[in-house]
């Protein structure tokens, strides 16, 4: 069977012969974008820089507070500690006493108790005060230790003044509260440190530390005894 075929049926349309005909043009990124990305990317770093920088500066901040206030308490525990040892100075051989001076006795360790737990406490509010960032976990636990130090410390004093007995009670939680701040306070101190924080968080430890044979953390006067 014959089929007859239209010449003009197979070939190209004009359109498509222009479709074949025109070169594929690639389109070309403007000069200007790789340039406003690098400086966005430039912007993002800086912001990066910033924030960490800020943050930094921010946690040597918190932490010089933190000390200056663990300072002052660990200051109204010492003067507490000299004051009680003066007086028991004044009194060598209690057991020679009169009536009378015994109770002179009992009256200025109950005072001196009484104003040591006035200092403590206040220097205990100022460490609570120091303000720390939620995400500053580190600085929080170290404060947090020191608090339940503080609070020892209150407890002790709270209750020789009322019982000047309690001043020649081993207080063995004053000793494991200071000694269990050390490592949270250290570990607090930020990389690298500003306002000699290492240094001063040292101190406190070096110049609070029982020595071997001597008196616990408390009571200094216990070995004038």
């Amino acid at each position: 069977m014959n089929v007859t075929t239209d010449p003009n049926s197979i070939a190209p349309s004009p359109a498509d012969v222009t479709a074949v005909s025109q070169p594929i043009v690639k389109r070309r990124t403007p000069g200007w974008v790789p340039v406003l990305i690098g400086v966005f990317a430039f912007v993002i770093f800086l912001a990066g820089f910033g924030l960490a920088a800020g943050d930094w500066f921010s946690r040597n901040s918190e932490m010089n507070l933190l000390v200056t206030r663990i300072e002052a308490s660990e200051s109204s525990m010492q003067q507490t500690q000299d004051e009680l040892a003066v007086i028991f100075k004044e009194y060598p051989n209690v057991e020679t006493l009169t009536e009378p001076e015994k109770e002179e006795f009992a009256s200025k360790l109950k005072a001196a108790a009484a104003a040591g737990d006035e200092r403590v406490t206040a220097a205990g509010e100022g460490v609570r005060d120091v303000v720390i960032m939620p995400w500053h976990g580190h600085i929080a636990a170290g404060k947090q230790a020191y608090i339940i130090h503080n609070q020892t410390w209150q407890d002790y004093l709270s209750a020789s003044a009322k019982d000047p007995a309690e001043l020649l009670v081993v207080q063995p939680e004053i000793d494991s509260t200071f000694m269990a701040a050390e490592p949270l306070l250290k570990k607090a101190v930020p990389e690298p440190p500003l306002f000699d924080l290492q240094q001063r968080v040292d101190r406190i430890y070096i110049e609070g530390q029982a020595q071997p044979d001597g008196p616990t953390q408390e009571a200094s006067l216990r070995g004038d005894r």
